[in-house]
């Protein structure tokens, strides 16, 4: 297949963000002095939350994306089911009950929490904001620094992990999702899909997988028990074998992220730009050039 100019300023984009960028902050995380400065610290804001009401937050997180699916489904089935991007719009809107659902469940958390204290007369703990202050810039910097680390080692990481689900005989087809970016030809119903894949699911899921579960186990179990119980969860979350490993090392990354600086927009940012990058190699045919 030959390349498009298009395609060939993509492929020079991203050998650099893999080799001059990624490689680049991995060098510094190199030095033991850096990486101490940036593992060692540990900013995360305290959070008041028992494990009860952290069950809570699960179920009204989980409970607001089915319903949020649920009801788009019955609200959207017959127009879905007209269009000729029937894949591409059942994503869009799925997506968009999903992520919006999950997002609903986290605003009722805290209602929820004090509701049920009233009920015994008494005031619960405070539950503390979901970051420290960060400035804009540095947002930014920390949240690109961190894409840039993930691109070449999920790249390495992907090639061998495919090679293992082959020799396993396991699927190692990408996520749906990609695929179906790929299929998609309607530019309304493609914008649609990227407002959820690089809006709302970052949004939804940092809050959740970041500043929920990664925050609640870091504080109680340690670093690594946090790590390794955020990553399953975040690759098992996207029902990929191909994904899996992937996706939950790419947690672990965010997750560090969110511990180093104290801020959720970081691994939002970050996992934004790797989701908008990941869907632009789809939609430009890049991955099938080899095909």
């Amino acid at each position: 297949m030959t390349a498009e100019p298009f395609q060939l300023v993509l492929a020079a984009f991203e050998m650099t963000l893999v080799l001059g960028g990624g490689v680049f902050v991995l060098w510094l995380l190199a030095s033991p002095r850096r990486r101490q400065r940036w593992l060692g610290t540990h900013a995360l804001p305290r959070w008041g939350v028992s494990f009860p009401e952290f069950l809570l937050l699960a179920l009204l997180v989980l409970a607001g994306g089915f319903m949020g699916q649920t009801l788009c489904h019955l609200a959207f089935r017959s127009l879905i089911q007209q269009s000729p991007d029937q894949e591409g719009l059942a994503i869009f809107v799925y997506g968009l009950g999903l992520q919006g659902g999950m997002l609903a469940g986290w605003w009722l958390f805290p209602r929820a929490r004090r509701f049920l204290y009233a009920d015994y007369g008494t005031n619960p703990v405070p539950l503390g904001p979901a970051e420290t202050h960060l400035p804009a810039p540095d947002v930014i910097r920390i949240g690109l620094a961190t894409l840039l680390v993930s691109i070449p080692v999920l790249t390495v990481l992907s090639l061998g992990w495919l090679e293992v689900l082959r020799r396993l005989g396991l699927p190692d087809q990408p996520q749906d999702l990609i695929a179906i970016f790929g299929r998609t030809r309607s530019p309304l119903i493609i914008a649609g899909m990227l407002v959820v894949a690089c809006v709302l699911a970052p949004i939804a899921e940092e809050l959740f997988f970041r500043a929920g579960l990664y925050r609640y186990t870091r504080q109680r179990l340690g670093r690594a028990p946090a790590l390794l119980i955020n990553a399953v969860c975040f690759g098992a979350l996207h029902a990929s074998w191909a994904g899996f490993l992937p996706l939950a090392v790419l947690g672990m990354i965010f997750s560090l992220a969110y511990e180093a600086t104290g801020s959720i927009r970081v691994p939002i940012l970050a996992h934004c730009l790797f989701n908008l990058n990941t869907i632009l190699i789809v939609l430009s045919g890049l991955q099938d050039l080899g095909s």
